[in-house]
């Protein structure tokens, strides 16, 4: 007797969680803080990033000379872009509100990937607009040999700019590079942090490339360390109504969910190109 067909299942088993990745270690997703920033984007002044410290001695007599004032930091901004998620359905009787439960289910899934890479690499497509990544242009460490060495010089370079609430990135490649050298751990809640605790971010949506653009190699890729990532988002999916996209001649939906974030980074960003090497790590 013949198998009978396969069952479909018209609702589908619950999403997996997102990816751990920048999401977990910024600052936000926060809500836009106005209906107008939705469109012309954020702009604020931070608090983290002026590194001057000063020291006088409790002499008596009591020193001469005057306190210094440290100047108000430099105001930083965050430019709208939209993330889109798309769905098309053919002869399959999906339902419009299912249909647009799946574009909203795509989106919590991979708008994460798409913010990252908005911050690294950015995007360069003639049809869509050119996208400057937050990475590019950062100041370059130099070369490092190994993944060890990476990390020390990223996170000296903090230290040494008075940067308060540093992040390292890197993409997920190397996640199993550091891990081998013993250099990561599990910090608070999803996050992966340093022996110093900073935290490390391998995001999908990262690529490896340099400041200037530059390629991953067999054996070199970039890392960077940057002042805190915030991030706003938008509260809704604007996804238009099915009935209206709909094509009647063929039956089939082509449907788009289009949400919009901002993205800014304080303080500076600090990138070095760093050898992976499995022979020279991961001896306890």
């Amino acid at each position: 007797m013949a198998n009978p067909p396969p069952q479909l299942l018209l609702t589908a088993p619950p999403p997996p969680p997102r990816p751990y990745g920048l999401f977990d270690v910024a600052l936000g997703p926060m809500p836009f803080p106005s209906a107008a920033a939705v469109g012309s984007g954020v702009q604020y002044v931070p608090d983290t990033c002026e590194d001057g410290i000063y020291l006088y001695a409790m002499n008596c007599p009591p020193v001469s000379g005057s306190k210094a004032f440290m100047p108000v930091e430099t105001a930083i901004s965050g430019a709208p872009f939209a993330v889109v998620a798309s769905y098309s359905c053919g002869s399959i009787g999906f339902s419009f509100s299912e249909a647009e439960q799946r574009i909203r289910t795509r989106m919590q899934l991979h708008e994460q990937r798409a913010v990252e890479r908005r911050v690294w690499s950015g995007t360069n497509f003639s049809d869509r607009g050119v996208i400057a990544g937050l990475f590019r242009g950062a100041t370059d460490l130099g070369a490092t040999g190994c993944v060890t060495e990476a990390v020390a010089q990223l996170e000296q370079a903090l230290a040494n700019n008075g940067i308060v609430g540093g992040v390292i990135h890197a993409r997920p490649y190397m996640a199993s590079h550091l891990a081998q050298a013993h250099i990561i751990d599990k910090g608070p809640g999803r996050s992966i942090v340093t022996m110093r605790g900073t935290p490390i971010v391998f995001g999908e949506g990262y690529d490896g490339t340099g400041p200037a653009g530059q390629a991953v190699t067999a054996t070199v890729e970039y890392m960077y360390a940057s002042g805190r990532v915030a991030i706003w988002q938008d509260a809704e999916v604007a996804i238009p109504p099915a009935g209206q996209v709909l094509n009647k001649s063929t039956n089939e939906l082509n449907l788009v969910g289009e949400k919009i974030f901002a993205a800014a980074v304080e303080c500076g960003v600090w990138t070095t190109a760093v050898t992976r090497s499995c022979a020279t790590t991961g001896v306890v």
